[in-house]
């Protein structure tokens, strides 16, 4: 409180300081109503590890923090919407079409990232543009649902052309991958709603909630494989009820739930860094000091090719799990379906737990230190043990036709008599016994031409078990943290459309796994599936290396040396 002269010289009271906090000066104390005028040195006790204080009153507070929790929940559900399908698609496209081969897995896949990378920079310019992230989302979140619906119909495609459930299969895949490019908008949300102080948990704890949507996604297939061994019989020939069609209805049904808490009632958006930014500019005498620097360019090319190739290794291990298991132990598809969708929720659960423990590594370490040696090193280790050594033998399938299990050839004249037909008509009954009676059952095993499976060895499942935690246990450090290094070197400005080069890069990456798998891993083999992977995770080691002295925050100008709560009597002192 304080006083000013009025016009007729009485004494006014002025009110408008009572609520400025009194500074506790060191040794001395300050009597009340006394008003510290602070021109440098220490920030306040009471507000030195939480400048959000002074930008906010608590109740704004926690509402900011309610509506990070619908970022985290939109985030969970679109990972969700790509890890579901992930151990089914391989045979939910054999039950469309028997004679579907690797190749076709690759795209499938790779058209859910595609999408997200076309549209996320969109995304993040509509965002930066609007101001909001709430229609682009409620238009996305749609997509999401109408997507996931098209996949749990593709029956509706049978009659259109033999390959029509295929492609049907790929834009369905598509239309999740670009709905699920409004995972920029989170990520923005999150760097424009959280301090810098805040910024490492919060984009720790949203890594946290898309791991965990991949943690639930083949878990909720594992169980619907569980729960529905066989497909129900609907009585409608376009509605198939099964253990991969109920996979899509799920995800839609997660996405109608995400679309209520996007709604205005409930989710409110916050934007502290700009409140930042503005007693940034208020603790300076000269605006023009406020300016923010450009940010560091090179050392941002550095983070984003090591997010590439983490990423990348993440994605080809989810994509080839399923193949790969059952190339190499002779498992049937709904026991790969189940042990990879086990498998794949325990990495995640895994995961997540460590998503949480890189905001206290890195309020202690140096993050840069931190994703090296507990990110980087693990997944390079990791990778390496994912290459076959030993003796084993793979299995190679064997395949006869239907019905039968030998291959009878017969005669000219022998034909003549059984079919009844001159031998003229030869050719013709050949084409009409290979259109009714070629088709081929195969046992268990690695695809005969799979070449490389019978000089490859088969990898030790011991082995194996042991790279999938190691790589696991550094994945989410080397993630979580790489975006944490990304915000921070950006500053305290509206992140929108960089944050949608860093999703279009990820998605890059998730578009070039499964082609990588499709091709790599069906032509040579796993030695050199995973040994060009070894060389990728090596190479984002030196990478980082190299930029070391590039990954630091943005440097601002230091908010200590003058508080916006010091008053006007701070500038006359």
């Amino acid at each position: 409180m304080g006083g000013v002269l009025g016009t007729s010289g009485s004494l006014v009271i002025d009110h408008t300081m009572d609520d400025v906090p009194l500074h506790q000066m060191r040794n001395d104390s300050l009597r009340h109503g006394s008003i510290a005028t602070i021109t440098g040195g220490d920030s306040p006790p009471a507000y030195k590890d939480d400048p959000a204080r002074l930008l906010e009153k608590p109740e704004e507070r926690r509402a900011r923090k309610r509506s990070h929790w619908v970022a985290y929940t939109t985030m969970f559900v679109m990972s969700i919407g790509f890890s579901i399908v992930l151990s089914g698609v391989w045979p939910y496209l054999h039950e469309l079409d028997k004679n579907l081969q690797k190749e076709s897995l690759g795209w499938v896949i790779a058209a859910n990232p595609l999408g997200q990378m076309l549209a996320s920079p969109l995304l993040g310019l509509w965002g930066n543009k609007s101001g909001s992230i709430r229609l682009a989302c409620l238009s996305t979140v749609v997509m999401f649902i109408f997507g996931n619906i098209m996949y749990s119909l593709l029956s509706l495609f049978n009659n259109m052309g033999e390959m029509a459930p295929y492609y049907a299969m790929i834009v369905s895949r598509f239309i999740v991958g670009v709905s699920s490019a409004n995972v920029t908008l989170c990520r923005s949300y999150l760097a424009s709603s959280t301090t810098l102080q805040e910024r490492t948990v919060g984009i720790s704890i949203i890594a946290a909630a898309q791991a965990l949507g991949f943690v639930i996604g083949p878990g909720i297939q594992a169980i619907l494989t569980v729960a529905i061994p066989d497909g129900v019989d609907t009585g409608v020939s376009w509605f198939v009820w099964d253990k991969f069609t109920a996979a899509g209805w799920v995800a839609g049904l997660l996405g109608f739930i995400n679309l209520v808490l996007l709604l205005p009632c409930v989710f409110t958006e916050y934007n502290i860094a700009d409140k930042e930014r503005e007693m940034l500019k208020l603790s300076r005498q000269d605006d023009e000091n406020m300016k923010l620097p450009k940010p560091n360019y090179v050392g941002i090319c550095g983070v984003l090719f090591a997010f590439f190739i983490v990423l990348n290794m993440y994605v080809l291990l989810e994509t080839l799990a399923v193949p790969f298991v059952m190339d190499q132990y002779a498992w049937s598809e709904s026991k790969a379906m189940i042990v990879v969708g086990v498998a794949l929720s325990a990495g995640g659960l895994l995961s997540s737990f460590i998503y949480v423990l890189n905001g206290i590594l890195s309020k202690k370490y140096d993050e840069r230190k931190v994703v090296i040696l507990l990110g980087l090193l693990p997944m390079i280790v990791g990778t390496f043990l994912f290459l076959p050594w030993g003796n084993g033998k793979i299995h190679i399938q064997v395949c006869h036709l239907a019905g039968d299990n030998t291959t009878t050839v017969m005669t000219t004249t022998e034909l003549t008599t059984a079919s009844g037909t001159p031998e003229t008509d030869y050719i013709s009954y050949l084409l009409a016994e290979a259109t009714n009676d070629t088709t081929q059952i195969c046992d268990y095993g690695c695809p005969a031409s799979q070449t490389w499976c019978e000089n490859t060895p088969k990898l030790p499942e011991v082995q194996l078990l042991i790279a999938f935690i190691i790589t696991f246990s550094g994945y989410p450090v080397a993630q979580g943290i790489i975006q944490a290094i990304f915000s921070k070197m950006l500053g305290p400005k509206p992140q929108g459309v960089w944050m949608g080069i860093l999703t279009g890069v990820g998605s890059f990456s998730r578009i070039m796994g499964p082609i990588f798998v499709s091709y790599v891993y069906t032509d040579f083999g796993t030695r050199w599936c995973f040994g060009i992977l070894s060389c990728g995770m090596v190479l984002a080691l030196v990478d980082l290396i190299v930029f070391y002295k590039r990954l630091i925050p943005m440097k601002l100008p230091d908010v200590n040396n003058k508080h916006a709560y010091d008053g006007p009597a701070s500038e006359r002192s």
